[in-house]
């Protein structure tokens, strides 16, 4: 895990460059989102509401995120683990793969600095502020 905060700071100064490395700064902030822990499987969704909220396409395409996670684990910036886990509603498991941020808070740190990942953390706070001011 050597310098994973020159990694990071590279791979999001150089997200627009092209669609895998868009790809590769967007995982890193969903894994921050969510305290440097997703499932693959439920990636898919995560980044499509950061994409959304980006005003980007929706659809994520199945080999760019591949590529992407393979890059970032490549770099020593994730891990990734199959591990079976149940299936909601249902009897049953299958395997699925668990994604973690190699050093979620380092991480952090460094988008704290990043405006998409403090626009996007802002605008879910304010949902659920918002939900709950309803609620009262």
């Amino acid at each position: 895990m050597s310098d994973i905060i020159g990694k990071v700071e590279s791979i999001l100064k150089a997200g627009d460059e092209s669609e895998l490395g868009r790809m590769k700064a967007d995982i890193v902030r969903v894994l921050t989102v969510y305290r440097g822990v997703s499932w693959k499987s439920e990636l898919y969704m995560d980044l499509g509401k950061l994409l959304d909220f980006l005003g980007r396409p929706y659809t994520v395409k199945a080999n760019l995120l591949d590529e992407a996670l393979n890059s970032l684990k490549s770099d020593e910036i994730i891990t990734i683990e199959d591990r079976t886990r149940g299936i909601l509603m249902q009897e049953g498991t299958y395997v699925d793969q668990l994604i973690h941020l190699n050093d979620y808070l380092k991480v952090r740190s460094i988008l704290y600095k990043d405006p998409i990942f403090n626009s996007y953390m802002y605008s879910r706070y304010k949902m659920v502020e918002d939900a709950l001011s309803r609620q009262s």
